[in-house]
Parts: structure tokens; sequence; C-alpha cells
């Protein structure tokens, strides 16, 4: 064996003794041999192995390799993530009885009374703040507040749409009296059914059609009660029809460059306005501008008591329909009578 090579420690020797039978004690056990204890020599202790670093590895792709220790090494295992703990469950709710249930329930009707009730109180006084009040006084005294050029426009009909003048062709106011009287504004049966009623004031105005051969005078009647100015039109239409033109309801006004008088009348018809508080009516009457006496038809045309009626029948269409026109003109002028 060369020199320093490693050799085994020597062992202690033990005195032979012979086979030890079962009934014998077993020796006690010789005790180690004094001296301190002999380290165990490795032969490699005297050249350590030198750390050797871990070769490099390559990656598919560029840039820096993945982060964590390279393959092979030993990993901490991930950790395991447990919920958070939940709050405890409610406790129970106990069971409702019928009285609560009840109890409940009329209580909810009252709210909702109270809710209605209240809702309607709101929209009452909206409905309040937007209500528009009819002046009555102002509305009573209409054909005396408003203007004359108001009562009788200088001009009634149609608009011409291609025209740029605004005012209306059609009738043409010719005259105006300024007596208001009600005797000297009305005749025949009306004038006496009026006076009856109490009539306050009667305004005409004298107007001309378009082809200047008609006239017609119109008459605003004004009454103190809403109910005077009743059934008057259904009147006017009675007595042309039963009096065949002997009895008209306007005095005619006289203008300038007209003959145009009593003696000249051929048809009356009035109209109601219509509008609360206002105790007006309007009634016409018309005739021919030139002097012509309606319903006496010369020679054959006139043999007959029903063809001369039937010239006096335009005559009275003619003032029906003048008298409705300012009764709604007059009626549009109520209506903006406001407090």
């Amino acid at each position: 064996m060369p020199d320093g090579a490693w050799q085994p420690p020597p062992q202690p020797q033990w005195p032979h003794q012979g086979p030890v039978h079962p009934s014998q004690s077993y020796p006690p056990r010789p005790s180690p041999p004094q001296g301190p204890p002999q380290r165990f020599q490795s032969p490699h202790q005297e050249q350590p192995y030198p750390p050797q670093p871990y070769p490099p590895q390559s990656y598919p792709w560029q840039g820096h390799p993945p982060a964590g220790p390279p393959p092979g090494r030993h990993q901490p295992p991930a950790q395991q993530a447990y919920p958070p703990p939940q709050p405890p469950a409610p406790p129970a709710r106990p069971p409702r009885g019928a009285g609560r249930i009840v109890g409940g329930v009329i209580v909810g009707g009252f709210g909702l009374l109270a809710a209605l009730g209240g809702a309607g109180i709101v929209a009452q006084a909206v409905s309040n703040s937007r209500q528009e009040i009819t002046d009555r006084t102002y509305v009573r005294n209409l054909w005396r507040n408003l203007p004359v050029e108001t009562l009788f426009p200088a001009s009634i009909g149609v608009r011409d749409p291609d025209s740029k003048v605004s005012a209306e062709r059609g009738w043409t106011r010719v005259a105006i009296s300024q007596d208001t009287s009600c005797e000297a504004a009305l005749s025949g049966d009306l004038a006496a059914t009026a006076a009856e009623r109490g009539c306050v004031a009667a305004l005409r105005a004298t107007y001309l059609d378009p082809t200047g051969g008609t006239a017609a005078t119109a008459a605003v009647v004004a009454f103190s009660e809403e109910e005077d100015r009743n059934d008057l039109d259904m009147m006017v239409r009675e007595t042309q029809r039963e009096k065949r033109g002997a009895d008209q309801a306007v005095h005619a006004l006289a203008a300038p460059g007209l003959q145009w008088k009593d003696a000249f009348r051929a048809g009356s018809g009035g109209g109601h306005v219509y509008a609360v508080d206002a105790p007006l009516f309007v009634v016409v009457t018309s005739g021919p501008a030139d002097g012509r006496r309606a319903g006496r038809l010369p020679g054959t045309w006139g043999r007959r008591e029903l063809q001369q009626l039937e010239d006096l029948e335009p005559w009275a269409e003619t003032a029906t329909g003048l008298a409705r026109t300012l009764a709604a003109r007059l009626a549009a002028e109520a209506g903006k009578a406001r407090a």
C-alpha cells in the first residue's frame, strides 16, 4: 500500500470467550478504549470539489429568460387560496299573523286615499290658476264698450288670398246712424216685441254689396238680460213667411248716392250673438239699392203670388247671412273680454 493512503483505524481486540449457554447471563459489555475519539478522515476532504456554475440555457424567444428558478430546481408549492369567512345567517323572521296583514292593508289603503286626495287638490289648483274669468259687466255693455269700427267694420266679406291688401272684399259700409233708440231703428212686429222685453239700444249701419245693386241696413239690438233676445230670429222668419214681405224688421238707413228707403225693403233676417252674458241680437233688412221694388214682377213673370214670393226670398236669405256674420264677429269680441 503506498504511503499516504487511507487506512482504517485499528479495532480493539476483545478476549475470546466460548459460547454462552442460554441459561447463563450475558457477559458485561467492555468499556470503550480511553482517549479522544478519532475523527473520520476522508481522502476527498483534502481535495474539495469546486462549485460548478450552471450551464447557460438557450430559449426559443428573444429577450430575457423567464423569471423563476431554472428548470429542474426545486420550486416551493403554490399557496392554496381559501375563501373569506362568510357572515352568519340572519335569524329567521317569525311568521306574520292575520291581524298584522289586515292592519297593513288598512294603513296602505288610507295612505293611497291621502295620496289621491293630495293629487286632486294640486290638479284643481293648477286648473284654477289657468282659468279665465269673463268680465260680465263688460260683456253686458259690449255695444257701449266696443268702438264703432268694431261693431260695424268698414268691410265685411271673404279676404282675397292673392291680394296684399288686408281689407276684406264684400259688403262695404256706407252709412252709420248716431241715433241709438229702439223706436227709430226697429219696425213692425220686432219693434213691438223688443219694447215689451226691455230694449236698451239699437245701433244701425248701412252696407252695400260688391255689385252695388243690394243695400242692407244692420241693427245691433241690446237688452238687459240674455234671455230677452231668445227666439227673436225665429219670430223674424215667421213674420216674413206669414206677411209675405209686408212687414220688415229694420228701418232703412239712407246713404248718399243710394235710393234706399223703407219703401224698397224686400227681406229681413236675424242672428244671435252666442256669447255668455251678451244680451245682443243682430237683425238686417235688405233690398234693391236702385229704387226697384222687389216682389212686383211684371207681365207673365208675376201673375201668380208664388212667383212674387220667390222674388222676395233671396233678399231675406241675403239679410240672414249678413246678420249671422256680424253676430259671429261680436261673439268673438265678447270672448276676448277677460277679467
